[in-house]
């Protein structure tokens, strides 16, 4: 298109340029015979201007077009185009028409020829600029995140130390509260979460949530997503291998006597703070928290008559306002959902009670008020009724809906 407007440019400027030439020299000015004889030929300076902004191959063109020109006053003014060929003192302007045009036009192409690969080369030079001056920076990022590493490496053993305190405790909630803080301060992990995996490795559950725009769902088919499988299988921690955004960053298992009983996920993870020592980081953590759970449920099922009533999932009270004090927390530290639902029991013996719930889930039991509470982790408040029906159409003439007065 911008080809197409150029000459169509070219061929007006030169039918203007050359009918002024002639009507200016012969009609105006009165030159006749003597507008074949210049010794400087407007034609022959119009030709090398037209060759110098146009090129050679247009500038051939407007010679040509020249030499019509020079040809049309030359049979105007009666003379024979035999002759014309015959006398070197006219048919001289042909040729210098032509020489002129196609050493300017050459010398313009040459010139336009070396800006094109000028600017070629400050093309490539800007773009390399770029993709230096990018990894200039990712450089400089990873080199002041190494050096604040180096030069507070005596801070960071002092951190590593409190983190170990922070999951050095006998309760399992807590532990994992603890470790949601540890993964967002130290790794700063902008969505995490830990699933509960069941005793046949079919399903997990999501047990804890931190951030926004999860892709992974709250039940998870572990068949469909071979990530967990080789986590699960191969005890091992895995991270995401390519750019696939529903394969979480990295995930891990937690283990209990060499059993994997939970995963925990980092799903998103900002791109500053993906770093080797990050990975590194994360594995140390995992395996702390491993050891930490473990112990915390070893101390818990030796004292599990002390937590709960004999032969049911059910909670003695205090044991239960503990658990619920760390859900509380979590929803006030980070922000996470839960439900908290409550019913009248209406017989003495609670292992007539039928819970229908999942690993995650805590039933607690008053024996003051004759309530049974369950707490929900990571339960939106809009399921509440649905959870209530669910509890009450196992439990007909055991429980009924609680409305405090």
């Amino acid at each position: 298109m911008e080809k197409r407007r150029k000459n169509i440019i070219f061929f007006l400027e030169n039918i203007f340029y050359f009918t002024l030439i002639v009507v200016l020299f012969r009609n105006i000015l009165g030159y006749q015979q003597q507008f074949l004889e210049f010794n400087i030929h407007p034609l022959l300076i119009l030709a090398g201007i037209m060759a110098y902004r146009y090129g050679v191959h247009l500038g051939i063109l407007s010679a040509t077009m020249a030499t019509m020109t020079y040809i049309y006053v030359y049979l105007d003014l009666g003379h024979d185009i035999v002759v014309f060929f015959y006398d070197f003192k006219y048919y001289k302007f042909l040729l210098m028409f032509y020489i002129l045009s196609f050493i300017l036009g050459r010398i313009k192409d040459n010139q336009n020829e070396k800006i094109r690969d000028l600017n070629q080369e400050i093309a490539i030079t800007h773009k390399n600029y770029k993709i230096l001056y990018d990894n200039n920076t990712k450089l400089i990022y990873l080199n002041n995140r190494m050096k604040g590493h180096i030069i507070k490496s005596e801070e960071s053993i002092i951190a590593l130390h409190g983190i170990a305190n922070t999951l050095d405790i006998l309760d399992v909630e807590e532990i994992i509260t603890n470790l949601i803080g540890v993964f967002k301060t130290y790794i700063n992990a902008e969505v995490l979460s830990l699933y509960d995996v069941n005793s046949s490795k079919k399903y997990m559950r999501l047990k804890v949530a931190v951030g926004e725009n999860r892709k992974l769902p709250s039940s998870i088919e572990i068949s469909k997503y071979p990530n967990f499988e080789k986590v699960i299988r191969d005890k091992k921690y895995g991270k995401r291998d390519g750019e696939d955004l529903d394969v979480p960053v990295f995930c891990a298992p937690i283990l209990n006597n060499g059993k994997v009983i939970a995963i925990l996920n980092i799903e998103r993870l900002s791109y500053e703070a993906y770093t080797t020592y990050t990975e590194k980081l994360f594995e140390i953590l995992v395996s702390w928290t491993s050891k930490s759970i473990s112990n915390a449920m070893s101390y818990s099922e030796k004292i599990r008559d002390e937590i709960y009533y004999e032969k049911t999932l059910i909670m003695r009270e205090k044991f239960f306002e503990k658990r619920l004090e760390e859900e509380k927390k979590r929803a006030e530290m980070f922000e996470l959902s839960h439900v908290l639902v409550e019913f009248k029991v209406l017989v003495k013996d609670l292992k007539e009670i039928e819970l229908n719930i999942r690993n995650v889930d805590k039933a607690g039991y008053s024996e003051v008020k004759k309530l049974l509470y369950i707490i929900f982790p990571a339960t939106q408040l809009k399921n509440i009724g649905l959870l209530k029906s669910k509890i009450l159409e196992r439990n007909l003439g055991v429980l009924e809906e609680y409305h405090e007065d």
